[in-house]
């Protein structure tokens, strides 16, 4: 592989781009080229995946490299975190807080409640809201966020194609 056989890629992926709004108008005839197209996404990415690993492999004593038009790759080693204890670790936060909130040497609460919750949030970054929830208690989403227009998705499922 090299720099050419990249360049060839982007080339007929660009051409391919110029045709997508040639394709028929046949549902089931767009629908063959999306699973192609999704089956082609993942081959690229297993590629992209085994390039990346090499150069993570080289890149051990230099985790940074500047390229072109100041372009950079940057190596970084990181855990994979999942099933977190949320109210076990929301409970320490809090914790913590509240210990933080009293002057030990005069006893004075320096933050109240409230003031400790919204505290909490410089530990904690939630991905999202349980819309549904905030319903529940009469507060309406959207009204504290940007809310894009609704997308529709299509979802490919591929079975056994190859």
């Amino acid at each position: 592989m090299n720099l050419e056989d990249i360049t060839t890629l982007r080339s007929l992926l660009n051409k391919l781009d110029e045709r997508v709004e040639h394709v028929s108008e046949d549902a089931s005839e767009v629908a063959n080229l999306v699973l192609e197209m999704n089956l082609a996404k993942n081959d690229l990415g297993m590629v992209y995946d085994s390039l990346t690993n090499i150069l993570g492999e080289l890149m051990e004593s230099e985790p940074v490299i500047e390229l072109r038009d100041g372009a950079q790759i940057e190596r970084k080693v990181a855990s994979s975190r999942k099933a977190w204890q949320h109210k076990e670790l929301a409970g320490a936060v809090m914790d913590r807080l509240q210990h933080a909130a009293i002057d030990m040497d005069t006893g004075e609460v320096l933050m109240s409640g409230p003031e400790m919750g919204l505290k909490m949030l410089d530990y904690l970054a939630p991905s999202y809201w349980r819309v549904g929830k905030l319903n529940e208690i009469g507060l309406t989403a959207d009204l504290y966020c940007e809310a894009s227009e609704p997308k529709t998705s299509v979802i490919v499922r591929k079975g056994e194609a190859q």
